[in-house]
């Protein structure tokens, strides 16, 4: 009864195909389960937009955390918008729910959002883009994580030790810029050795391997898990620059101020 008010229509689920197939007039968000790719009359239709989840398992009706998870990346991945209305379908064990979402009454507070006063936000969903593929492709097929600190390099510069030779000096900005489609392979090779990559608030890479102070302890912050988690707090506590890690888990956690404000999962 929802389908004539809603604005975008998600399905998921173990054959989310079978779902989309019923609103062939309608523009669908097919969202896949691991391991699951479209088939070729899925791909031909005009009307369905792809997204790829690492998901394994859905919903109970009594834990939504995976409705939330996706809507929170698609409101972030600009495939919906805080004004739609929203029916997702999903299906499990042969049976098929219905939930609507008004997003203007949930008011979901997005990144671009939360960072419109530091960043573009062309800037932060390519950031949002290269933390996924990073995830996806991880280092010759094995899991890899990364930390990005994006803007206030000024500041940013203060606290970094540069242990091994910047790979990106020399190299002119359009080669070194996020927003080329082309880049994102180079920079994503380089991202994840070891230390951070620095990139101004225009998009462009200042350098690769540089080493973050800890500047409530006093040390050098190395790689790993904790490292680059606890490098992001650090220099977002001091600076006004914003913090991407990537964990070797394959989740990807966004700090500002100090504060850990957006985690997203199985994307």
């Amino acid at each position: 009864m929802y389908e004539s008010n809603v604005d975008k229509i998600v399905v998921m689920g173990e054959d989310p195909e079978k779902l989309a197939f019923k609103f062939k007039d309608k523009k669908v968000i097919i969202v896949y389960p691991r391991n699951k790719r479209p088939t070729a009359e899925a791909l031909l239709h005009k009307n369905f937009v792809r997204v790829f989840s690492d998901y394994t398992h859905y919903p109970e009706m009594e834990s939504l955390e995976i409705i939330k998870d996706t809507l929170l990346y698609l409101l972030n991945s600009s495939y919906i918008t805080s004004r739609d209305r929203v029916l997702v379908l999903f299906s499990k064990q042969g049976e098929e729910h219905r939930l609507f979402f008004d997003l203007s009454m949930l008011k979901l507070p997005t990144l671009m959002d939360n960072l419109s006063d530091r960043l573009d936000k062309r800037i932060v969903e390519r950031m949002v883009k290269l933390c996924i593929n990073i995830v996806k492709k991880g280092r010759e097929g094995s899991p890899a994580g990364a930390l990005f600190i994006v803007g206030d390099t000024r500041n940013v510069k203060r606290y970094l030790l540069q242990k091994i030779a910047n790979p990106m000096e020399g190299i002119e900005p359009e080669r070194r810029d996020v927003m080329r489609d082309e880049n994102l392979d180079t920079i994503r090779e380089f991202a994840i050795m070891d230390g951070a990559t620095i990139v101004d608030d225009k998009g462009i890479v200042v350098s690769c391997g540089s080493y973050v102070k800890n500047l409530e302890i006093d040390e050098w912050l190395l790689d790993g898990k904790g490292g680059r988690h606890l490098a992001a707090q650090s220099i977002t506590r001091f600076t006004k620059a914003i913090g991407f890690v990537v964990s070797s888990e394959g989740v990807i956690r966004i700090y500002r101020d100090g504060k850990l404000i957006y985690e997203l999962k199985n994307f």
